[in-house]
């Protein structure tokens, strides 16, 4: 024999009912009392019906160019900043070069007193009393090497910047609005 249901209880039951979770007696007591209350029938056909609608709804498959496109948007991003890395090597070469030439603090103070000198026999040159400097080979090579540093950090700059740009670049969600 089914138990008679109060409409508080049944409500706090649809849930469950609806479900199927509820024992075969509780069941049989909710459908008693869902045949004789319109208000609560109303309440279970509510119920009812949101579930079965879930259930209708099916998620879009994705396009097959859903996956390529996300793989090749990130695929460049890492690519550039792996070769943003590589450009700081002939730099990390030509300093490590400059470093080695100029050996510590007493090649730098030697370099200076030597450039100090140079630019003073260069200053008492024109007045005609001092014969033109010799260039040591060293000078040069380093005046080349800094030279050369100069140009690879500018053209680093500059690709830099085109990485920069290309970050900037619309996202995947944005190119297929477009």
């Amino acid at each position: 024999m089914t138990e008679t249901l109060a409409c508080a209880r049944v409500r706090v039951l649809l849930e469950p009912f609806v479900d199927g979770e509820l024992s075969a007696e509780q069941a049989e007591s909710v459908r008693a009392h869902l045949a004789t209350c319109d208000d609560c029938r109303l309440q279970h056909d509510q119920a009812v019906s949101l579930p079965f609608r879930m259930r209708a709804l099916r998620s879009p498959l994705p396009p097959v160019t859903l996956l390529p496109a996300v793989m090749g948007s990130l695929a460049p991003a890492q690519r550039n900043a792996q070769r943003a890395w590589t450009l700081l090597i002939p730099e990390a070469v030509l300093a490590g070069f400059i470093l080695w030439y100029l050996s510590g603090i007493e090649g730098l103070a030697a370099l200076a007193s030597g450039a100090w000198g140079d630019l003073q026999t260069l200053a008492t040159w024109g007045a005609g009393s001092a014969p033109l400097p010799e260039i040591p080979t060293a000078d040069v090579l380093l005046l080349g090497a800094l030279a050369l540093l100069s140009i690879t950090a500018a053209y680093h700059l500059s690709v830099l910047a085109r990485l920069a740009d290309a970050g900037a670049r619309p996202t995947l969600a944005e190119r297929r609005r477009a």
